[in-house]
């Protein structure tokens, strides 16, 4: 008897928290709902007053008398609005903030013990803080924490003077690689300003700063700092630099610097090789596909598999060049040449072609004779059973059989 009177006070009990809790979810929800009522009331209350202030540039009264969390929405709903705009509205629109104390309150909060405080006080800044908030927003850089540090680095890229431009560049040798992969973005968004630091940082006695400002520099095709690249090619200990100063090369895209793309393709170190398999891609100089021939029987995957892409974007030279390697004696190089056809639709295409008289539907024949006797069959015998056209089907049948 005892014993069910336990188990009845314990089913009883479970229910009691059973609804306990669908009371308390339900609770929280009317009251998140209310909260979110509440907040976009006062948003539609402020919205029109700010709407009015763009189109007359005088402040209405309401948004001077902003107290407490209208303030706080106020200042979200400048941000939002300048991130949307351009020109004289923008600025009309720091002014605001600047006017409203929004800026003050902003450098004020920069020195907060909450991370997230900080956080948000800098995002504002990058709106409407301007080149006057940059070196306090500098100094956050090396904030203990990695999402102010990010959250900074977009804020001073938004500013993007020469003197954020300097902070970020420096930002680059941070011991924290996120930092830094935030910090070259950022560099690469503020664009042309961010280049004298950038060529500085070429000669800087370590290891991975040189390395992004190389890459940053190639990617915003920085024609100036070729002779920069090139020397760091032929005389730099850093295997890294020396890979990204190829590619760096490859992206600025000057016919010139080709020599100086095939020395590092025959550099000791095959990261170097690898780029420069994708330099001479980026470029596409025809005259290269023998050393992209050579590279594409390197002893390195990665290096087999750049000049494998690169061959097969040379047009119809290159794709030869693929069918040759399929002939050739490295089972590796093969395998390379012939998954690259396949993944780049070179096969499907010519298998099309089979039929076609001349020139082209010899070469599309050559192809596949050389995927056959290379044992790459695997997609032809799919290509044979699912191929659109009954014609296709049936002449690269005829051919595997024949080959075979």
């Amino acid at each position: 008897m005892q014993g069910s009177t336990l188990i009845i006070a314990a089913v009883l009990l479970m229910a009691a928290l059973n609804v306990s809790m669908i009371l308390a979810t339900v609770g929280v929800k009317v009251l998140r709902a209310a909260r979110e009522r509440r907040l976009q009331d006062r948003k539609n209350r402020l919205e029109p007053p700010l709407y009015d202030f763009l189109a007359t540039g005088e402040v209405p009264r309401l948004l001077l008398q902003a107290k407490g969390e209208d303030r706080e929405i106020l200042s979200a709903l400048v941000v939002e609005l300048i991130a949307s705009l351009r020109g004289a509205d923008c600025e009309r629109l720091v002014g605001l903030a600047w006017e409203l104390g929004f800026v003050k309150r902003d450098l004020n909060r920069l020195r907060s013990r909450r991370r997230w405080r900080r956080a948000r006080a800098a995002e504002n800044l990058g709106f409407f803080g301007g080149p006057d908030v940059a070196p306090q927003l500098a100094a956050l850089l090396s904030d203990e924490d990695e999402t102010v540090r990010a959250v900074v680095a977009r804020a001073l890229s938004r500013i993007g003077t020469p003197e954020a431009a300097q902070a970020l560049a420096r930002t680059l040798s941070d011991p924290s690689e996120l930092t830094s992969l935030r910090a070259a973005e950022n560099l690469e968004r503020i664009g042309t300003l961010a280049v004298g630091p950038l060529i500085d940082l070429l000669d800087a006695d370590e290891r991975r700063a040189p390395v992004f400002a190389a890459r940053i520099l190639g990617d915003l095709r920085v024609s100036e700092v070729r002779p920069a690249l090139n020397k760091k090619i032929r005389r730099e200990w850093n295997t890294d630099l020396r890979a990204q100063a190829t590619l760096a090369l490859g992206k600025i895209g000057n016919p010139e610097d080709i020599p100086a793309i095939l020395e590092a393709s025959e550099d000791r170190s095959w990261p170097v090789r690898a780029q420069a398999a994708n330099a001479l891609e980026i470029i596409g100089d025809t005259s290269t596909i023998p050393t992209l021939e050579h590279l594409a029987i390197d002893r390195e995957w990665w290096v087999r598999l750049n000049a494998s892409r690169a061959l097969v974007n040379m047009g119809p030279e290159g794709e030869r060049t693929l069918a040759r390697i399929l002939e050739g004696p490295d089972r590796f190089a093969r395998d390379r040449a012939a998954a690259t056809l396949e993944e780049r639709g070179v096969i499907r295409r010519v298998v099309g072609e089979l039929s076609d008289p001349g020139e082209r539907g010899e070469a599309a024949r050559v192809m596949i004779r050389a995927m056959v006797r290379a044992g790459a069959t695997r997609y032809l015998r799919r290509l044979a059973e699912t191929s659109p056209e009954e014609g296709d089907r049936e002449a690269l049948r005829a051919l595997m059989a024949e080959t075979f």
